[in-house]
């Protein structure tokens, strides 16, 4: 599923789990776990922003 259509059909307030399909590094590499760590997580969606409009 694409970012634009997450904000499109989910509500504030929703929780969004997001990964990049690795798997976890063990505890003992805390640079690598901090790293996939920023790339698979769950937030939750607080604001909707409309597009920015990009020259082309």
């Amino acid at each position: 599923m694409s970012a634009t259509t997450i904000i499109v059909t989910a509500p504030l307030g929703a929780l969004i789990r997001y990964t990049d399909g690795s798997s976890k590094p063990p505890a003992r590499f805390t640079k690598k776990l901090a790293a996939w760590k920023r790339s698979n997580d769950v937030d939750r969606l607080v604001k909707k922003e409309p597009p920015r409009p990009y020259p082309t």
